[in-house]
């Protein structure tokens, strides 16, 4: 699983730090049990749904226009 830390504000800020072909699916509904990461409460919550975020295991080719 990705390391992740999260610093207290006035907003919760985190920092996930992810591996060469790692995916993870991140909460952006502020609901889930397990922030940063989904537990799919977003269910409950219209219009804020998870963020899926996948590491790629190369460097993108610059001919495929992936940035």
């Amino acid at each position: 699983m990705a390391d992740h830390e999260t610093t207290w504000g006035d907003h919760p800020r985190t920092t996930v730090r992810l591996r060469p072909g790692e995916r993870v699916t991140l909460c952006r509904c502020f609901q889930s049990k397990n922030l940063p990461f989904c537990d799919g409460s977003h269910r409950e919550v219209a219009g804020r749904g998870p963020v899926t975020v996948v590491v790629l295991q190369e460097e993108p080719s610059e001919s495929r226009g992936v940035i």
